[in-house]
């Protein structure tokens, strides 16, 4: 069965003052919050196992998800670190939330069309991260990139690949098979507990994962559209972005 991970434990420095009190999965997008555009897209794909990342003002994330969905089966886990962790550090909290289980795994900024996670869902490689290759010739260093295969499978992935050899953006939607899953959280236990790396991104790992001889399909979103709300000038941009792209 799979489970969904959402990492929304973060800061949101760069949205600062905007976040300065509320927590970055909690802004709203015209009249729906970050979060709940997102609990309401894995509803409507049938994902009802859910687990929560929180940190920065975690009792406001707790009680806007209990009060607006119980219906869905939602587990909280608390990242103590958050001030001086990455999302890595994140995810390997919810090692054993997800023991058994297959991992859906979606970062908490992020406005994306629901049929991506449909898309994702049915795609026959069981171990696939959605990627935006319309976003290749806008790319900076700034993004999460990927280099791929002629048939799609990453070579590479983080924001240090250059621009001009990156097939496009990854859109923070990823999927792993539970063998998978469970080699991910090996590796990221070796690389924060053993290697020290707590300011590390997922991405790493994932890295590691490729290296270790695992195949991870890189799934193009279009035609759908999504979204990354890192500053100010994206929130306000998504507001329009929502009007126009996302069903």
């Amino acid at each position: 069965m799979t489970k969904a991970v959402i990492l929304a434990a973060g800061l949101a420095q760069r949205l600062k003052p905007i976040t300065n009190y509320t927590p970055k999965s909690l802004l709203k997008i015209g009249n729906k919050t970050i979060l709940g555009m997102t609990l309401e897209s894995l509803s409507e794909n049938q994902i009802s196992e859910i687990v929560i990342v929180v940190g920065f003002e975690a009792a406001q994330i707790q009680q806007y998800v209990r009060k607006n969905y119980p219906q869905l089966s939602i587990e909280f886990v608390y990242n103590a670190e958050y001030e001086f962790t990455n999302n890595a550090y994140s995810l390997l909290l919810t090692q054993k939330a997800l023991e058994g289980h297959s991992l859906l795994l979606l970062d908490g900024d992020i406005v994306f069309d629901s049929l991506i996670l449909k898309k994702l869902l049915l795609c026959e490689e069981e171990n696939t991260l959605a990627f935006n290759k319309a976003h290749k010739n806008f790319l900076t260093s700034e993004e999460i990139k990927v280099r791929l295969t002629q048939d799609n499978y990453i070579i590479e992935i983080s924001k240090d690949i250059k621009p001009i050899l990156a097939t496009g953006e990854s859109v923070g939607i990823h999927r792993f098979s539970e063998p998978t899953t469970h080699m991910l959280y090996h590796i990221l236990h070796q690389q924060i507990h053993q290697q020290h790396q707590m300011d590390e991104f997922y991405e790493s790992a994932f890295e590691e994962l490729i290296h270790q001889g695992e195949k991870i399909y890189a799934m193009d979103i279009a035609p759908y559209n999504s979204m990354e709300i890192d500053t100010e000038a994206d929130w306000h941009a998504a507001n329009k972005f929502v009007n126009i792209h996302i069903s």
